[in-house]
């Protein structure tokens, strides 16, 4: 699915913060278990900086289950993406995932499917007995926007707590494009649903 790049001026919002990648991917790091934030994303060239700068890093430094749930493009971009970053490393990757401490999810399956966050309830169950420390989530929720299930999303996530109470990490990636298509009580909603909100902008 062909997304254009998009390059508007920052988003004006209360508790937003507008910032460039590296500053995301700061925060992204720092983040403790139980994180729940928002990121916004100008272009896919921005989240392929953001995930392929995370991913590995998290399974082979920190530890962690890594899951990435992609929407606006395929599992096997993420892979050559990740690939790409770290030399080619394709039989890491496979290794990972064979071993599940790396899950490449489609959005659409993991969020929208007949098993609602299989992956991640799996990821939750066996953490521990992995003797992993917990685990990352980097989800794409643009399923939703593809199903035009816009009051569906901003219910869901008001729903969830701004922090969670489990060993995990959550980063709602949504496309700038997307989140435009929100109200402003929509878009504000959805930032105070989360316990930090970025948004990367472009440097032009």
């Amino acid at each position: 699915m062909f997304v254009p790049n998009v390059r508007g001026p920052p988003i004006v919002a209360q508790n937003l913060t507008n910032c460039q990648v590296n500053d995301v991917l700061r925060h992204m790091s720092e983040a403790e278990y139980g994180a729940h934030y928002i990121i916004i994303y100008p272009s896919l060239h921005r989240l392929r900086d953001l995930y392929s700068n995370y991913v590995l890093k998290k399974i082979e430094e920190n530890n962690e289950i890594v899951i990435v749930n992609p929407f606006y493009e395929t599992t096997d971009s993420v892979r050559r993406a990740l690939s790409e970053k770290y030399n080619h490393r394709v039989n890491a990757i496979s290794k990972y995932e064979k071993e599940e401490s790396l899950m490449i999810v489609d959005s659409l399956e993991e969020y929208l499917g007949d098993q609602p966050l299989l992956y991640v309830k799996k990821g939750l169950a066996n953490y521990s007995k992995m003797g992993k420390k917990g685990l990352s989530v980097l989800a794409d929720l643009g399923a939703y926007h593809h199903k035009s299930r816009y009051k569906d999303l901003v219910d869901y996530e008001s729903s969830l707590p701004t922090k969670y109470h489990v060993p995990m990490k959550g980063f709602c990636l949504y496309h700038q494009k997307d989140f435009d298509q929100f109200s402003d009580e929509q878009q504000q909603r959805l930032i105070d649903s989360h316990g930090k909100a970025l948004n990367i902008i472009e440097v032009l």
